[in-house]
């Protein structure tokens, strides 16, 4: 505050006082964002191992939102999807020691809650990397597998 203005306000005038206006700066990025993003080709690295880990029983089918690892023909087909506008995979598990193993290695499934029946035991992994797999592949082998026994429990029985 001036000097001029001081003197206004002790002499009882009515002195317009506003705010500084500070400089905007943008608000900083969160740390999951500042990570480099996947590219296709990082993605589908991630599908094509995980096809490997399922022994060749998952097929890839890109769509416009996700990479999805799909056993037979819809419904109930998608085992795994690798989605493009985020970086992470998302299995269905059921198994809570499974869980606890994932979070054992430093990793941290998150529940997919949409309320839909066809997300119950969808778990997302953020961040999860063809590095990710490749350290921990024996977990991944069972999660893929775990995945695929979800699935194929859902699936309409032929008759």
């Amino acid at each position: 505050m001036s000097d001029e203005t001081e003197e206004m306000i002790r002499s009882g005038k009515v002195v317009k006082i506003e705010p500084m206006r500070a400089p905007v700066a943008p608000l900083p990025l969160p740390t999951r964002d500042l990570k480099s993003e996947m590219t296709r080709e990082d993605r589908m690295q991630i599908a094509v191992r995980i096809v490997e880990l399922s022994n060749q029983v998952l097929s890839p089918h890109e769509s416009d939102i996700h990479i999805a690892l799909r056993i037979g023909s819809p419904p109930n087909s998608n085992v795994v999807t690798v989605s493009k506008r985020a970086d992470r995979v998302s299995f269905y598990i059921r198994s809570r020691d499974l869980l606890s193993k994932a979070e054992e290695k430093g990793f941290r499934p998150e529940r997919r809650e949409s309320g839909a029946p066809k997300d119950k035991d969808r778990y997302r992994f953020s961040g999860l990397g063809l590095s990710d797999i490749q350290a921990h592949e024996t977990l991944f082998r069972e999660i893929v597998k775990e995945s695929v026994s979800v699935i194929m429990g859902r699936r309409p029985k032929k008759k």
